[in-house]
């Protein structure tokens, strides 16, 4: 998928989709106030003036297929850590085309602008983020299920 598909998250619809599926996706599992984070971060971003909390779309034929974002914070355990890698998230069908790997860049990229490390927590793709340069600084647990925290830069 070429960059120029990748960019910030519009207000309306996409917003909405984005919201929906980090429910689906996480947030159900987790806490209201958790949730009402991230609400108030997806808002957030929203503002061109605004640098962190940061949304980003990918979209295919116009069509929202994939989302990431840079956000403050990301869990809860780990209040001091920040900012955060967070929502990554690519449509079922339109996995494993690389989408997930671009949006991931992106982000990279645009913090890697504002020239401060940051971090992130998987429980299953440690991989593809070692891949793109993240380094494994702990293994963890965080609603009952194991997890990955890395960061980037490496240290």
């Amino acid at each position: 998928m070429s960059s120029h598909d990748i960019s910030v998250l519009r207000e309306g619809r996409e917003s909405e989709l984005a919201a929906q599926w980090i429910y689906q996706e996480w947030a159900r599992y987790e806490s209201d106030a958790t949730w009402a984070q991230n609400q108030n971060d997806i808002a957030r971003s929203l503002d061109a003036s605004v640098t962190i909390p940061k949304f980003f779309g990918a979209r295919a034929n116009g069509e929202l297929v994939g989302i990431a974002s840079i956000v403050p914070h990301d869990l809860p355990t780990r209040p001091a850590l920040g900012p955060w890698l967070a929502n990554v998230l690519v449509l079922p069908s339109w996995r494993r085309r690389g989408i997930g790997g671009a949006l991931v860049q992106h982000v990279m990229d645009y913090a890697g602008a504002l020239e401060m490390p940051f971090y992130l927590y998987t429980a299953d793709q440690a991989a593809l983020y070692e891949r793109l340069g993240w380094q494994t600084i702990e293994q963890d647990s965080y609603v009952g299920k194991p997890i990955t925290l890395m960061r980037y830069p490496p240290a």
